[in-house]
């Protein structure tokens, strides 16, 4: 019996070291790896998401910049102040709207609107609009509170149906009072058209929000004919108390970034599974490695200690 216990004593001595020796760093790696490693490149996955989204709202944020510079400089010019102030402002105001509007490219439409929003003149013309309001309440109150050209909200331009944003600006007398709205229409279509010739990964999913939570964009980027849902609305709360940039809602992983000057916020949808498969597929090879390194090692005692019991028993012959 004592020499039974012996030989189990020195067997041990040979299987334990063996097994620590093989068996720790292998936890301490499977360790770091659901800790250390998993936490810089979820990190690592969440900034390169945020530079992504910001670089696509700076793609939206390029065709309404360019109309507000251009609204910010006929806010100011004294010729569509005189307009606005003459006793019979529609015929002159047609004139100005289609010289201004011709002289720009790329541009979708414009128009001049009286301190009550009531159509003066516009581009594409409309006469029977003439005199009536011309969806005021999308920007009028903003843009009378505002020393900017201001973004509406997204709305059906009332000439053709068309989705559009206005960027307006007030025409002010010198005492300040509003005489007027200067306007230019950005189709929501054009915007489109630039953002689907950037190729997404699967099951990536772009879209803006307007400063009421109504989304831009159906399939394919073509303008949404119903623009707010219960949905996006849910989103736009979801934006407003998320401080990271990052938020999670019903299994998918949304990134976003506001658009300047605009109330406009563009977002990044993926599921979860798709967003962090980087980091599962790490965790999945590390936990398989670290399982056979286990039984590796287990083999190797085994085989040390079997080696070591014939040695023992060689020289017990002897």
């Amino acid at each position: 019996m004592t020499k039974r216990r012996r030989e189990r004593f020195e067997r041990s001595k040979i299987i334990i070291p063996i097994l620590l020796a093989g068996w720790i760093p292998s936890v301490l790696t499977l360790i770091v790896s659901y800790t250390i490693l998993r936490d810089t490149l979820e990190s690592r996955i969440l900034r390169d998401r945020q530079t992504l989204v910001q670089l696509l709202g700076h793609v939206v944020g390029t065709d309404l910049s360019r109309s507000s510079a251009m609204i910010n400089y006929y806010e100011t010019l004294p010729e569509i102040a005189r307009i606005l102030s003459s006793p019979n402002p529609a015929p002159p105001a047609q004139q100005w709207v289609n010289s201004a509007f011709y002289s720009h490219p790329n541009i979708d439409g414009m128009f001049l609107a009286g301190p009550d929003g009531a159509l003066l003149a516009s581009i594409p013309t409309t006469p029977e609009l003439v005199g009536k309001d011309f969806g005021a309440n999308h920007w009028r109150e903003e843009a009378a509170a505002s020393e900017q050209p201001i973004v509406s909200s997204v709305h059906a331009r009332l000439s053709d149906g068309r989705l559009v944003t206005d960027i307006v600006a007030a025409i002010r007398a010198p005492e300040r009072t509003v005489l007027g709205f200067v306007g230019d229409s950005v189709l929501i279509e054009r915007i489109g058209k630039r953002l689907s010739t950037i190729e997404f990964s699967d099951r990536f999913v772009f879209q803006v929000l307007d400063q009421k939570g109504a989304a831009l964009f159906a399939n394919d980027f073509k303008p949404n004919p119903s623009a707010t849902s219960p949905e996006s609305g849910e989103l736009l709360n979801k934006i407003r108390q998320s401080k990271s940039g990052h938020f999670e809602y019903h299994d998918n992983l949304y990134s976003f970034s506001r658009i300047e000057s605009t109330g406009w916020v563009a977002l990044v949808e993926q599921p979860l599974p798709v967003a962090y498969k980087p980091v599962h597929d790490l965790l999945g090879r590390m936990t398989v490695l670290t399982a056979w390194l286990v039984v590796l090692t287990g083999v190797f005692a085994w085989l040390g200690s079997r080696f070591y019991q014939r040695q023992l028993e060689s020289r017990q012959q002897l």
